[in-house]
């Protein structure tokens, strides 16, 4: 998987600029290096973004306080900073990539799905695996279906304004067959003619998704952690 950590990626300035809006802070946070906090007291959650050398850092004013001092790749381990929080939760830690072109195209016929391919991906997809792909509420989904059954589905939910969050999933017996990767492709090509920039997030360790999202032309440009803080500290 490529990665940059510098400014030239083409779409890289549209990520910057819709993560620091979602993270409150300045849109040229990331374009100097080091690490900005941003006290939110009105966050249920400690939030780490960092691109290339630039980190931001958005949490309640006491979980800063706790974490003052960490080294950066403290605060990319969602489980090392829940570590240094008691009570709290490690939502994961997750690669941001995004798209510069358009993918090639699909190797399977690719339809706008409805409720019924969803529901026959859903059946045959574990809990954790659908949850995590985050299709169901999206906006705009797409589906690949084999004599007559969806088998994969895919969607992007616009963000920010700018960006459009991608998401796939496929069953487990049809894997290995292009099927994940013809319905994003649809789907990116579909958030490009819609003037928006295609974000994929991966789990740190799902090999998976990242072997994907490198077919379909992604590259890495960052990382995201997030920890759910108890109640008391929010």
């Amino acid at each position: 998987m490529t990665e940059m950590s510098d400014a030239s990626h083409p779409h890289r300035a549209s990520l910057a600029a819709a993560w620091a809006e979602a993270l409150g802070t300045a849109f040229g946070a990331f374009d100097r290096d080091g690490t900005t906090l941003v006290p939110r007291d009105d966050l249920a959650a400690v939030i780490v973004v960092e691109l290339g050398d630039a980190m931001v850092v958005a949490a309640p004013s006491a979980a800063l306080d706790a974490l003052a001092g960490r080294d950066r790749a403290t605060l990319l381990d969602a489980a090392a900073v829940s570590a240094a929080l008691p009570g709290s939760r490690p939502l994961g830690s997750a690669h941001l990539l995004v798209a510069g072109a358009r993918p090639p195209a699909p190797a399977h016929p690719v339809v706008a799905a409805d409720d019924r391919d969803v529901r026959l991906v859903r059946e045959v997809v574990a809990e954790d695996e659908w949850e995590e792909a985050g299709v169901e509420p999206m906006e705009r989904l797409w589906a690949v279906r084999i004599g007559g059954r969806a088998v994969a589905i895919a969607g992007f939910e616009p963000w920010r304004s700018r960006l459009a969050h991608i998401g796939v999933v496929a069953a487990g017996a049809q894997r290995g067959r292009g099927v994940a990767a013809s319905a994003a492709a649809a789907v990116v090509g579909a958030a490009l003619d819609a003037g928006l920039v295609p974000q994929w997030r991966c789990r740190v360790g799902h090999t998976a998704s990242l072997r994907l999202a490198e077919r379909l032309g992604f590259t890495r440009v960052g990382v995201q952690a997030a920890v759910a803080l108890p109640a008391r500290d929010r």
